[in-house]
């Protein structure tokens, strides 16, 4: 379930969520456990919350057509807590291993 898991990848709590968008939390457990659903409001509201689209939420399915597993995600929301210069860093890093280029210091 892509809502349990991105609760658990953002190190915070299903009653932490409810308690910020303003829903009693056995209200919250009932969406946890499909037996209802959050309205559009709330869905978006979950997914601000949580960093990630609610499409994402919806269909597992980023807005741009990927699809991210879970380490792909963190890794994802890894590099965009890098500064820019990092993030230059990371990826001539990345280039290299791939082979799009040639390997050259970073540091």
């Amino acid at each position: 379930m892509r809502l349990k898991s991105e609760i658990k990848a953002k190190n915070t709590t299903q009653e932490w969520i409810a308690r910020q968008i303003g829903v009693p939390f056995g209200t919250f457990k009932k969406w946890m456990t499909r037996k209802t659903y959050p309205n559009l409001k709330e869905g978006i509201e979950i997914s601000k919350l949580l960093g990630v689209s609610a499409e994402y939420l919806v269909t597992g399915i980023e807005p741009n057509g990927d699809i991210l597993d879970d380490s792909e995600r963190k890794l994802v929301n890894a590099y965009r807590k890098l500064i820019p210069s990092d993030q230059e860093n990371v990826m001539l890093a990345v280039n290299a291993w791939v082979g799009k280029s040639e390997p050259r210091q970073i540091y």
